[in-house]
């Protein structure tokens, strides 16, 4: 993760993440990225003072607040203010690879408790050489983060729920809110321990264990509010007391109708040739059939067949088998259908699940599986350093899968550094283009132009997959497929010579 990570530019949504959190620890404003609560963010703006970052010298009350302000302030941070892109960036993704690196670890503890060592070093290693994991693991944004969070918080549920102590309620409720403040979906556990309360405490304990979870959602309570007024103690300065007690608050609810306001609305998305704002029931199954490594779906159908022989007691099976249905199943009534990443809090308890198969009884079964895992790690071994855009061979390659989808699955701009590489390499001084970030093309000394509606008859021409799947209102992408690319980055910066005849 920390090597890949080199080597892939600053993502979309990392811009705003970085930035925003940067200015929520180092300068108390919270006027950015309020779509997100502030945990996860803040972390990477933390790690981001290392690298003495400069912030814009435009006041920040110049940008809008939401919309594109944050965006406008993004591109100015990065590319107009004299900072180092790459440094900042590899700082601000130390956070996220350290939870990764500790999710590994919790899904090793939590199979290895159910089935034994073996079964925890497979469920390890199927964690560790996902794809998909490597992919958003080392990136500062808030997928991963809430997938460590919302695992230990189960994991330390299921404790409190063997041994309700006050001691174990109160790691559980750190895990809570430290769930519930990566991202708004974290919010999604709480149904999911509701009905584990209601259903395995035992009547004889009740009023003792809901006072317990009582006090759980009063720490929950507290901490948000420490960390909200935190970063945003600058905007609350000159509050009153009641104002100063309640601004944190209303800022994490504005936040969450956001999100909501959000999903109600609709993302313009691509799946299947299609674009609409609706989005689509089926997408999420979809995306996991083209993005899991095919091993997985094997040893989940073999850990199904095997489920009887290898069950546990109820309770145990339904902490790691409901809330990734619950969560699915969420998930594909969203109307934001934008990547698997949104979705990878469902992937280690299938790797817990799978896991079970270390205690199935056979030679043959035990030889099967061992060859799966170690075909496991191959696969994450030949996908470096290009995570993103990792498709299992059902998926017939990158191109041809980005004929089914797009987005955060494929294309977040990350190959601007492999662009620029080979920019260099081939004397490419400027550059007509269409891609997620015009202001990177200038940071890394191309002179770059808005593509215009047809084909420049003369130059080079860049197109980032994206946009030829969701072109930009008022662009006609027909006579991209007239013209075979002469290179594609990456798998996803298509480039044209239009120096050369046609």
């Amino acid at each position: 993760m920390f090597f890949s990570a080199r080597t892939d530019s600053i993502t979309v949504d990392e811009k705003v993440h970085i930035s925003a959190g940067y200015l929520h620890v180092f300068e108390g404003d919270y006027s950015f990225n309020t779509e997100h609560p502030p945990l996860l963010n803040d972390l990477e703006g933390l790690l981001a003072k290392i690298a003495r970052p400069k912030l814009p010298k435009t006041p920040i009350e110049n940008y809008q607040p939401y919309g594109s302000g944050q965006w406008n302030y993004a591109a100015d941070f990065w590319y107009h203010s004299g900072n180092n892109v790459e440094q900042i960036t590899a700082w601000a993704r130390l956070p996220i690879i350290l939870l990764t690196l500790g999710l590994i670890y919790l899904v090793f503890l939590w199979a290895k408790t159910l089935f034994g060592p073996r079964a925890g070093l497979i469920a390890a290693t199927l964690t560790a050489f996902c794809p998909n994991i490597l992919a958003h693991g080392r990136l500062a944004t808030t997928d991963m983060g809430l997938v460590f969070f919302f695992v230990l918080a189960l994991w330390l549920f299921r404790k409190w729920l063997l041994h309700p102590t006050w001691r174990n309620i109160f790691w559980f409720s750190l895990a809570l809110a430290g769930t519930i403040l990566a991202k708004f979906s974290g919010l999604l556990i709480l149904p999911i321990i509701l009905a584990a309360a209601v259903i395995f405490i035992p009547k004889k304990s009740a009023l003792r264990q809901i006072y317990q979870l009582m006090f759980s959602l009063v720490v929950v309570v507290i901490l948000t509010w420490i960390l909200y007024a935190f970063s945003m103690r600058a905007n609350i300065v000159d509050a009153g007391l009641v104002k100063w007690l309640v601004m944190p608050f209303e800022k994490f609810w504005a936040g969450y109708q956001m999100v909501s306001n959000h999903n109600s609305v609709g993302h313009w998305s691509y799946f299947n040739g299609k674009m609409d704002y609706r989005g689509w029931w089926d997408y999420f199954p979809e995306v996991l059939a083209l993005k899991l490594p095919l091993e997985v779906f094997v040893l989940l159908i073999l850990a199904i067949l095997f489920f009887r022989q290898t069950a546990r007691k109820f309770f145990e099976e339904f902490l790691i088998i409901f809330p990734p249905l619950f969560f699915l199943g969420v998930a594909m009534t969203s109307r934001i259908d934008i990547g698997i990443r949104h979705i990878l809090v469902i992937l280690p308890f299938l790797f817990i699940l799978i896991a079970r198969l270390a205690v199935a009884k056979g030679k043959l079964i035990s030889v099967v599986v061992t060859l799966l895992v170690a075909a496991q790690i191959l696969v994450g071994i030949l996908a470096y350093p290009n995570y993103i855009t990792y498709f299992n061979p059902l998926a017939g390659g990158v191109v041809k899968a980005s004929a089914h989808i797009a987005d955060s699955n494929l294309d977040w701009d990350q190959n601007m550094i492999r662009f620029a590489d080979y920019a260099k390499a081939n004397n490419i001084k400027k550059v007509y283009e269409l891609c997620w970030n015009y202001d990177a093309f200038g940071y890394y000394g191309l002179n770059a132009e808005i593509l215009p509606n047809t084909p420049p008859s003369d130059g080079w021409v860049v197109i980032c997959i994206q946009q030829i799947r969701v072109p930009p209102s008022g662009f006609d992408m027909s006579w991209a497929t007239k013209y075979p690319p002469d290179r594609i980055i990456g798998g996803t910066m298509y480039v044209w010579d239009f120096t050369k005849k046609r």
